[in-house]
């Protein structure tokens, strides 16, 4: 059976291009500087359809060589906005067919959303919610019915929990920002962020999980980026202000009209820190590695990353389409152009031939080669600032 997972809401981004919204410039602090406004262009008349849209990416892929440039009908645009500003209306589970029954089955409940707060568990299955009987439905037709209810709508649930049996939960549906990150302590005093992509609230899940683990007694830090292909730029920013001095560049754009900056508005955090890396590490991900990696302030260690140094712009048609395109490229924290080039780490220690790849992103720094060295290296690094 097909599953849509983009309406399962599994807040899984695979996207290896930087997609920037044309209003979120405005949004970028700097050093006294013209504000970065790029040329938004004219909207494609609807009465024009599809093919007019079509021509334009074609002409913007031929005569600009932009690899990047892509048509989204109205559908897929609705989808893509939604991915990227990260959040949505429901309880906030993974859903997946159940493999005995194929009844629609919990198999991930999101960190302190609603399902999490009622006390939902992976493996529980959806039976029955209100008055609608779910048993007979497969996992899309159970999403759709859980999503259409409005944001503050109290849900009767009936759950079948293994070992358990018949359970009755109640949960209100509410704004669920979609997961981008974990997190954990690896023992007393070092801390790890695992950051999958980036989207408008991954920003926020960062400060969140670093309050969380300092709370935990973290006094060392390592951030994986690897296998991130990146996503939305001013979240990439927000996690650069923790780990570039204070009025400092944290990366730069050039566009026809000019080049622009953005520079970090609060002093960097003094702690220990490993950033981890690989050739799957990109965009946005890689603004995070040039700015720890330009200030010295970190760590890296991995692979080269992937090299992608060019920004993406989302045109709304009036047709409610959108059309993506390439407007302008980056630089790192210290003027380093690093696309089709990448940027190496502080230390080359590629993931071993025999790894098993199935465990070795784990966040288990015992079936983890590149995470065991990460944290062998931030302790050696904590015992120099002693």
């Amino acid at each position: 059976m097909r599953i849509n997972f983009f309406k399962l809401y599994i807040g899984v981004l695979a996207t290896a291009s930087l997609l920037v919204l044309l209003a979120m410039f405005d949004l970028l602090p700097s050093l006294p500087q013209p504000s970065l406004n790029l040329p938004a262009g004219g909207q494609i008349d609807t009465a024009a359809g599809a093919g007019l849209a079509l021509a334009a990416v074609e002409n913007q892929r031929e005569l600009q060589h932009d690899n990047y440039a892509i048509y989204y009908t109205p559908e897929e645009y609705a989808e893509l906005y939604r991915s990227v500003r990260g959040s949505y209306g429901g309880i906030g589970v993974y859903i997946y067919p159940d493999d005995t029954t194929g009844n629609a089955m919990v198999y991930g409940v999101m960190r302190n959303g609603p399902a999490y707060q009622a006390g939902i568990l992976p493996g529980d299955v959806f039976w029955q919610v209100n008055d609608i009987d779910l048993r007979e439905l497969d996992s899309t037709e159970v999403v759709d019915i859980l999503v259409s209810f409005p944001t503050g709508t109290k849900l009767n649930l009936l759950m079948n929990r293994p070992e358990v049996g018949e359970v009755n939960i109640e949960v209100t549906t509410a704004e669920v920002d979609i997961p981008t990150l974990d997190y954990k302590m690896l023992d007393e005093t070092v801390g790890l962020i695992k950051i999958a992509s980036f989207n408008m609230t991954t920003g926020d899940q960062f400060a969140d999980a670093f309050a969380e683990l300092q709370d935990e007694g973290m006094q060392a830090l390592i951030v994986d980026l690897r296998n991130n292909g990146g996503g939305e730029l001013t979240a990439a920013l927000k996690i650069c202000d923790y780990f570039v001095p204070k009025g400092e560049p944290m990366m730069y754009i050039t566009d026809s009209r000019g080049v622009y900056y953005s520079s970090a508005t609060e002093p960097n955090v003094e702690i220990p820190l490993v950033v981890l890396q690989n050739e799957h590490s990109a965009s946005a991900s890689e603004i995070v590695l040039g700015a720890v990696h330009d200030n010295g302030t970190g760590t890296t260690i991995g692979e080269t990353s992937y090299g992608k140094g060019i920004v993406q712009d989302l045109q709304t048609l009036s047709s409610g389409a959108g059309l993506r395109f390439t407007s302008a490229k980056y630089s790192t924290s210290h003027k380093n152009d690093i696309h089709g080039i990448g940027i190496e780490p502080d230390i080359y220690f590629p993931m071993p031939e025999d790894a098993d790849p199935l465990l070795a992103y784990t966040m288990d720094k015992e079936q983890d080669p590149q995470l065991a060295k990460a944290y062998e290296v931030v302790q050696r690094k904590m015992l120099n600032n002693n």
